[in-house]
C-alpha cells in the first residue's frame, strides 16, 4: 500500500512538470547552386538548382520546384563568349543542363564563368590542368571471394607539389560516371611517387534503381568478375578539390552527432553554393573476364 501511494505522488509531480514548448523553427534564406564543368575536348554544362533550407519541404511541383530554368549563363576565354542553353539530358544527375556549343575545353586555359539569375550575378574561373594519365589498370578480386573485387590503378605523380585529382567510373548499366568516397586527392604525401591504389564501387544518388539496397547479398561496393568497368580520371585545379573533398566529409558525415561541422568550400563568387571545375580528363576501360 505504501508503495501505491509513493507511485500516486510521482506520477501526480511529474504530470505537474509538464508544459507545451513551441519551437520557432529557424528560416534559411534560398540560394543557387551551381553544379558548372567543363574537360578537354568538351563543351561546358551548368546545372542550376536551388537549395532547400533544413525545416522546409519540396512542395506540390516536386523537383521541378528545384530547377532554375530562366537563367542567362555565360562562358567566356581568350575573348570567346559561349551562351548555354537549357538541355534535357538523361544521362546526367539531373536531366536537365545549361549546355554550351562554341568552346570547347583546352588544357592549359583558363574559362570564366557568369550565371545571371534569381536577380542575381554569380563569377567563377577555373582553369583545364593538362591532363595525368593512369600508367594501368585491373580488376583484382577480394579474398576469399573470387568473383567479386575492386577496381585498381597504377599512377606516377609528377615531381612538384600541386596536382590533383578525381576518380569517376562506371558500368555499361549506370547512367553516369560516379566518384566512390574518398575519390578526390591531392600529391601532398605521393608526390613524385609511382604506386598503386583501388577504389570500390561508388553509388548514384540520383540513380533509384541501382542502389545499395537493390544489390544481391555480397556485392554491395564490389565490381563483379563480370563487369566491364569504364575509369575516368581527372586532373584537376585546387579549388575544385576543395569543393570536392569538402563536400564528401559533409556526406560522410551526415546524421553523425559527434561528427564536426564541414564547411563546404566553393570556388562561385556573388553568394552563391557549389562549382566551376576544369578538368583534364583521360579514359581507361577494365574487362575483368
Amino acid at each position: 500500500m505504501k508503495k501505491l501511494f509513493i507511485s500516486i505522488i510521482a506520477v501526480s509531480l511529474l504530470s505537474a512538470c509538464t508544459e507545451d514548448i513551441n519551437v520557432t523553427l529557424p528560416g534559411s534564406q534560398s540560394k543557387v547552386v551551381i553544379e558548372g564543368s567543363i574537360e578537354n575536348g568538351k563543351y561546358p554544362e551548368v546545372i542550376l538548382t536551388k537549395n532547400i533550407p533544413l525545416f522546409s519541404s519540396v512542395s506540390g511541383g516536386g523537383l521541378t520546384d528545384l530547377f532554375i530554368l530562366d537563367a542567362r549563363i555565360y562562358v567566356s576565354s581568350n575573348g570567346m563568349v559561349d551562351t548555354l542553353g537549357l538541355t534535357v539530358d538523361s544521362s546526367s544527375s539531373l536531366g536537365l543542363v545549361y549546355k554550351g556549343h562554341t568552346i570547347i575545353g583546352i588544357p592549359g586555359q583558363s574559362y570564366n564563368l557568369t550565371v545571371i539569375a534569381q536577380g542575381n550575378t554569380y563569377t567563377a574561373t577555373t582553369t583545364i590542368p593538362a591532363p595525368i594519365a593512369l600508367d594501368s589498370v585491373w580488376w583484382k578480386a577480394d579474398p576469399p571471394h573470387d568473383s567479386v573485387g575492386f577496381a585498381n590503378a597504377h599512377l606516377s605523380d609528377p615531381s612538384g607539389l600541386g596536382n590533383n585529382y578525381r576518380w569517376l567510373a562506371k558500368r555499361p548499366r549506370d547512367r553516369r560516371y560516379i566518384a566512390p568516397g574518398g575519390a578526390t586527392f591531392d600529391d601532398k604525401f605521393i608526390d613524385g611517387k609511382s604506386f598503386d591504389f583501388a577504389y570500390d564501387r561508388g553509388y548514384d544518388a540520383t540513380d533509384v534503381v541501382n542502389t545499395p539496397e537493390n544489390d544481391p547479398d555480397g556485392q554491395r561496393g564490389y565490381y563483379l568478375l563480370t563487369d566491364t568497368i569504364y575509369i575516368k580520371f581527372c586532373t584537376i585545379d585546387r579549388a575544385s578539390k576543395d569543393f570536392y573533398t569538402t563536400f564528401e566529409t559533409a556526406i560522410q558525415s551526415n546524421g553523425n552527432p559527434f561528427a564536426s561541422p564541414v564547411t563546404v568550400l566553393n570556388n562561385i563568387n556573388g553568394g552563391g553554393l557549389g562549382v566551376w571545375c576544369g578538368s583534364g580528363v583521360t579514359y581507361d576501360t577494365i574487362y575483368p573476364h
